[in-house]
């Protein structure tokens, strides 16, 4: 019989209902004594590497939805003096989505911290044949797990600063385009690997055109390099009305677009498109 000790009712209740719904693998008694312990056997033979095997996950995730959060927001006020309450919080969501790689703009940067797999070895390691001691695992052999995890906030923290300057420039951008009188009043803007803008009467804009256009603005005060043709042309012309063609919504340049002219700016299929491509005129 191995008994599992919690401090804390909620960890302890977490793990008993994890235990339930393995019935097929365990079963689980709780008793409440000084603290929470929960007696468990296995309802199948199996080794005591097997047994761990199983047992590790259902710890690592008690941790998880328990204790992870407040880590990392004892972390950052502890490790790099934050204190502002929205900065912490929205800091502590940037680190989540990188343990849960539910962002792909991250997955490049995580496969050095796969930290869950970190944290269940550890608790595989801990698992004594008799009795297994929740708090002190945490409190006295997640010393490697916690140095992960700070470098992991280290890079949740850089997507911060990030996300903040990127919201500066968008804000400038913002702020010149309500100031400037418009060039044009309509501009067609046709997604591609390079994107093709066209005048509302189906002229399109070319090369010439652009380096024209940008001659006369000092755009490098926003942080735009020069070859960002797709951005900076509509930030010249500040038109009253964009309408983008394309597939993806989500792509990058067409997100960015977007998000500067908000409700000047509107999206269709490349279908919509009300004058013919270069390559329909060669057909």
């Amino acid at each position: 019989m191995l008994e599992v000790y919690f401090e804390q009712d909620t960890e302890a209740n977490l793990f008993y209902q994890l235990l339930k719904q393995e019935k097929d693998k365990w079963n689980a008694v709780r008793k409440r004594v000084k603290r929470t312990l929960i007696q468990l056997n296995p309802v199948v033979e199996m080794d005591w590497e097997e047994e761990k095997r199983h047992l590790a996950p259902l710890l690592s995730l008690v941790f998880i939805q328990c204790r992870e959060l407040a880590m990392i927001r004892h972390i950052l006020r502890k490790k790099y003096y934050f204190s502002n309450e929205d900065e912490i919080e929205r800091i502590t969501s940037i680190a989540r989505s990188l343990l849960e790689k539910d962002e792909t703009v991250y997955e490049d940067r995580i496969h050095q911290h796969e930290l869950r797999d970190i944290l269940t070895t550890i608790f595989t390691l801990q698992i004594d044949e008799s009795f297994v001691r929740f708090d002190s695992i945490i409190h006295f052999r997640l010393h490697h797990y916690v140095d992960q995890l700070t470098e992991m906030v280290g890079l949740a923290i850089d997507e911060f600063k990030r996300e903040e300057e990127y919201q500066e420039f968008i804000h400038s951008i913002r702020e010149f385009i309500k100031r400037k009188l418009p060039e044009e009043e309509v501009v067609h803007v046709v997604q591609g690997g390079s994107f093709q803008f066209y005048r509302d009467n189906g002229v399109q804009y070319t090369m010439e055109d652009l380096k024209d256009l940008k001659a006369r603005f000092p755009l490098f005060i926003f942080g735009l390099e020069k070859e960002e043709w797709d951005i900076s042309p509509l930030i010249m012309l500040a038109p009253s009305r964009i309408y983008l063609y394309g597939e993806d919504q989500s792509e990058t340049r067409t997100h960015t677009i977007m998000t500067i002219f908000q409700e000047r700016c509107s999206f269709y299929a490349t279908d919509y498109f009300p004058f013919l491509l270069p390559d329909q005129k060669e057909s």
